[in-house]
């Protein structure tokens, strides 16, 4: 089967969870394109031994293509490292184990909620509480109770089925999961069931928070730990683009993090990619390079780079534009195959500039002033 065009291990050995206005959906992983099940409350048997599953195992037997799939196949198109791909490596070289007729998940992407901090400019309120108030001053006559029911209690796994299997953990938004007990409650579930010697847990975390001593001992219990810190610029445009954070505070952390983490872990540094960053990633990756390459062990810190969908999705330029930002990149390769993953067209930049323009309204901020140079490139090609 792995040697299957389509073939991926989340297929056949994960479930992503998501709360999504009073409902739990479901879908192979958290970078799935849709919903394959949806529950009134979490139930992974249910969903686990589903026809909506079985149709993407099928899939998979007859070399389909899955549409909810396209994220990865695009990725892999350009040259960049997929989650299809990352998969492939957790399942084969670190936990080897490439069993897939599986009775119950050995992986489970767990969205605790909502709850954040920060209300980056990204993001939106179903997956942030902070940015209820600003979408609610955006959109007057939209109902914002869809955003308010408590997706940190709906999204707590009450019962143990299906638990015995789980060696691969990962906790992402919306929100950010070091904010609730929901992440605490789950590994302290696995821990009475089987023990946490051979999971391995990640986390999506925008890295404003320092974790407490009992999280620490928990994850010390772990296979490994592995944090993806949410960064996609440096200075005063992560300030603006992370809306919240302050980027000396973060540094800050980031060494907390590095000194105090259990020795069973791993950094990776997570950039959403889109109009807000793309022509100054390579300052990023320069910070990257001086400051955050690895931890204290020496161990590398993975740079990765995730493509931003909706408005701030840059999915389009000239041919002058491309080629002023390959150039811009020539010593960066992977950020000159980012550029050529984006269609070349002459269409207007409409739907960017109504939405940065109407953020910055209601925040009293201004995109325009922090990058000047972006701007003006985006205005004359």
């Amino acid at each position: 089967m792995q040697d299957k065009k389509y073939f991926c291990y989340e297929i056949f050995k994960n479930v992503s969870i998501w709360s999504r206005q009073g409902k739990i959906n479901y879908s192979p992983c958290s970078f799935y394109l849709g919903t394959i099940k949806t529950t009134d409350s979490i139930n992974l048997a249910e969903v686990w031994n589903s026809a909506e599953h079985q149709t993407l195992k099928d899939s998979v037997t007859n070399d389909q293509a899955i549409p909810g799939c396209a994220r990865c196949y695009d990725a892999e198109k350009h040259g960049l490292v997929s989650r299809r791909r990352h998969s492939k490596e957790l399942y084969e070289n670190y936990v080897q184990n490439t069993e897939i007729e599986l009775s119950a998940p050995q992986g489970l992407d767990y969205s605790v909620g909502n709850l954040c901090n920060l209300k980056c400019v990204i993001c939106g309120p179903e997956n942030s509480t902070p940015w209820m108030q600003d979408y609610q001053k955006m959109y007057p006559l939209q109902d914002i109770t869809k955003f308010k029911f408590d997706k940190t209690n709906q999204l707590e796994i009450t019962t143990h089925e299906l638990l015995d299997n789980v060696v691969n953990l990962h906790f992402h938004g919306g929100g950010d999961p070091l904010m609730s007990r929901a992440h605490i409650n789950l590994l302290q579930k696995i821990k009475a069931k089987k023990g946490l010697a051979d999971v391995r847990v990640f986390y999506n975390t925008n890295g404003t928070i320092r974790v407490s001593d009992e999280v620490l001992a928990l994850w010390s219990e772990c296979r490994l730990v592995e944090l993806y810190f949410s960064i996609d610029d440096v200075g005063a445009r992560f300030n603006y683009q992370r809306t919240g954070a302050d980027w000396q505070q973060l540094q800050d952390n980031l060494a907390w993090y590095r000194d105090t983490m259990p020795v069973n872990h791993m950094f990776n540094i997570n950039c959403s990619w889109g109009y807000l960053n793309i022509y100054y990633l390579n300052e990023l990756v320069d910070w990257y390079e001086r400051e955050f390459k690895t931890n204290r062990l020496g161990d590398a810190t993975n740079l990765i780079f995730q493509k931003v969908v909706g408005d701030f999705s840059f999915d389009f330029a000239s041919l002058e534009l491309k080629q002023t930002l390959e150039n811009k990149f020539k010593d960066y390769p992977t950020l000159q195959a980012l550029v050529k993953t984006v269609a070349t067209s002459t269409t207007k930049h409409t739907r960017f500039w109504d939405k940065i323009q109407q953020i910055d309204q209601v925040r009293a901020t201004s995109y325009f002033s922090i990058c000047p140079e972006w701007i003006e490139l985006l205005n004359i090609t």
